[in-house]
């Protein structure tokens, strides 16, 4: 045989054992697993198989290798080298012959956004490594925040305990906010808020000087991040933003350490693209460039973190930020049923900004797509909890259920319900007890002071809520003396006679509330008290919008309705506070009971049924969601909430909310044909 006949017997059966290691993908997976060079771009619907693309790209890298030429065949191949690889493709030579265009592993990088993820990737990896006798230990499997301190540490010699961890975070940004004189009601609430915006500010790359913060007047908000910035500057400290807006400051002016990187990884893999930020993505493009071995894998039809600095655009945008990209979309979904398939596809293509594609299913029809419709708030969590019931008649055990809404303060009803029927649930962790709101806790301190009036944490929490113009100094000297505080404040020399009226008024009003039953004595507190009154001065200082908390204070109202006095009530959060604390700890995947999370929490997640809850106009889509970008990322979180569901889902709507009539969501009205009333 000629050398040219070698080599082309060598490329058909090379070709044909890519063919064979490979067989189990469908042939969209296939593309997208066997592209050559260059930046590829995967769409991945839900259900389709994303993780498993990204296994198998892998393992073709590490074997076949992303591409071959007539002028790389190994010389010297014989005729009888041909025969062992057809006969024993699996032997030492036929291994070393064939991979010989290879990738070595410690030239791959692989990328998640949580440790959790890239774990998973990592441990999958290595199953399917040893059954092909792969040494893949040097493949790096990293978060983003963990890829670049690394490379920060490589140049400026950091350690782990230059990184602020979250709680010595949270005091200093107290520490900084009482320096400043900035007031705040809820300090958990609060400092995360500030630690979302400064997230923000870092991830999108933001000026500093152009940003108008929601929470702070701009120039305190100015002042708080300069400090801030200041504190770990002194301190030599860094926070998990600093990793990357530092690592982009680096490599966007040190071409010597951004060349050594690109050389170490030639090959960059990323998971969830749709999720990436502004500086995420910028960092991508320089240690890319300028091969561009890039494989991308997301879906702009999930991208659901805007408030992060993820968007769309991100996904949309790389055929044109990569002129050469290939692009394939896994529309196979191997998760739904058809009809939840089917549902979720006519709520998502009504949004305009997005990558065409239609995806199928290759289950069953499956059951019909149900729809709850109740009264109001406290209905509709028995409604959804006898659907509950009903499923697991049908052998569904608990943790195989989830109910998913929209806003964390939807959860109130469902845990109360659930509580009283002793059914096991577990809320994810960025679902916040209501009754831990610092309104709520207002509201119990007026009550427990009724029942008890030496509870003097609930006098010093209440004393100037309303304002009584009670000063710092007064309670201070107050508390000085032993026994009841409102009573010490009496007898103080400065106090003023019209201040001791002030007191006259809080006392009688606590004993008209210890009369009262829970939702009597909450709208006493709200408009005998003052206490409405009080929230829209507060959000006036603050200027916040002011929707917000008075649907705070009437979902409290509404779990207190079926509470005949106060006693009871108060016992009753108490004991549904340790229960969700008992369930924090144990975690979603060590839990046997319904999973209660939000949208955002949902993504990833798969249920064999899913109830969607409250899903009205002002909810979903959400009254702060603006303009059609707003509108679009919405109706993204209700498509990713719709296909966490195999077998069953249900959506719920209300006709009221608070005494007050809601439409249904119009991502309803769009499945009026595929929904059956329960």
């Amino acid at each position: 045989m000629t050398t040219k006949e070698v080599t082309e017997k060598f490329l058909k059966i090379r070709d044909q054992l890519i063919q064979r290691d490979f067989k189990n993908l469908n042939e969209s997976q296939r593309q997208a697993v066997l592209k050559g060079k260059g930046p590829q771009m995967v769409i991945a619907g839900p259900g389709s198989g994303k993780t498993h693309v990204i296994m198998h790209r892998l393992l073709y890298l590490m074997t076949y290798g992303p591409v071959y030429h007539t002028n790389l065949i190994p010389q010297g191949i014989t005729k009888n080298d041909l025969e062992i690889i057809k006969e024993k493709p699996e032997s030492a030579q036929a291994r070393s012959l064939l991979y010989s265009f290879a990738v070595r592993p410690e030239n791959i990088l692989v990328i998640s956004f949580t440790k959790a993820a890239a774990d998973e990737m990592k441990t999958r990896f290595s199953f399917l490594a040893s059954q092909h006798k792969l040494d893949y230990g040097k493949v790096t499997f990293s978060t983003f925040h963990a890829l670049f301190f690394r490379i920060l540490r490589s140049v400026y010699g950091y350690s782990l305990k230059e990184i602020l961890e979250e709680n010595e975070k949270r005091i200093i940004f107290r520490q900084i906010a009482e320096a400043l004189k900035i007031e705040f009601e809820d300090e958990e609430e609060f400092i995360s808020e500030l630690q979302n915006e400064i997230s923000l500010i870092k991830n999108d790359l933001i000026d500093i000087s152009y940003y108008n913060s929601m929470i702070l007047p701009s120039e305190q908000f100015k002042n708080f991040y300069l400090t801030y910035d200041s504190y770990k500057r002194k301190n030599n400290k860094i926070d998990f933003d600093d990793m990357l807006y530092d690592c982009y400051d680096l490599l966007k002016t040190n071409n010597k350490v951004l060349d050594f990187w690109r050389n170490k990884f030639k090959y960059i893999l990323i998971d969830e693209f749709q999720d990436i930020s502004k500086v995420q993505y910028e960092l991508i493009k320089l240690l890319a460039a300028p091969d561009n071995n890039l494989f991308i894998v997301g879906d702009d039809d999930q991208s659901i973190y805007k408030f992060r600095g993820a968007r769309p655009e991100f996904l949309l945008n790389f055929p044109e930020d990569f002129k050469n990209a290939g692009k394939v979309i896994l529309n196979i979904n191997y998760r739904s049923t058809k009809k939840i398939v089917l549902a979720s596809n006519k709520v998502i293509s009504k949004n305009k900004k997005r990558f065409e594609k239609k995806i199928t299913g290759i289950h069953d029809e499956g059951a019909d797509i149900v729809l709850i419709q109740s009264e109001d708030i406290e209905n509709e969590a028995l409604h959804i909890v006898e659907w509950i019931q009903s499923l697991t008649r049908k052998e569904l055990a608990y943790k195989d259920i989830a109910v998913i809404f929209r806003a964390n303060l939807q959860a109130r009803a469902l845990v109360d319900i659930m509580f009283d029927l002793n059914i096991p649930f577990c809320l994810k962790d960025e679902i916040r007890n209501i009754y831990e709101h610092w309104i709520a806790k207002d509201l119990m301190a007026y009550l427990r002071l009724s029942l008890d009036d030496y509870d003097n944490e609930s006098i010093e929490r209440i004393l100037n809520k309303p304002k009584r113009y009670i000063s710092k100094g007064l309670i201070f000297e107050a508390k000085k003396k032993k026994g009841n505080l409102l009573d010490s404040l009496y007898y103080l020399p400065g106090i003023r006679g019209w201040q001791l009226e002030k007191l006259d008024e809080l006392k009688f009003h606590l004993s008209r509330l210890k009369k009262k039953a829970p939702e009597e004595a909450i709208a006493y507190i709200r408009k005998n008290i003052g206490y409405d009154d009080y929230i829209l001065e507060y959000a006036s200082y603050k200027n916040i919008g002011t929707r917000g908390l008075m649907e705070v204070l009437d979902e409290i109202m509404e779990g207190a309705k079926s509470f005949k006095n106060c006693t009871d009530w108060l016992r009753h959060i108490g004991k549904l506070e340790e229960e969700i604390k008992k369930g924090k700890k144990r975690g979603v995947g060590q839990n046997d009971g319904v999973v209660l999370s939000t949208m955002h929490g949902a993504k990833g997640l798969e249920f064999e049924a899913v109830c969607i809850a409250g899903a009205v106009d002002g909810i979903i889509p959400h009254y702060k969601s603006q303009g059609i970008s707003g509108l679009e990322e919405e109706r993204r979180l209700f498509y990713v909430a719709m296909t966490r569901a195999k077998k069953y889902l249900a959506l719920s709507t209300v006709k009221k909310r608070y005494e007050e009539e809601v439409k249904p969501s119009c991502f309803i009205e769009d499945l009026k044909e595929d929904l059956k009333a329960k």
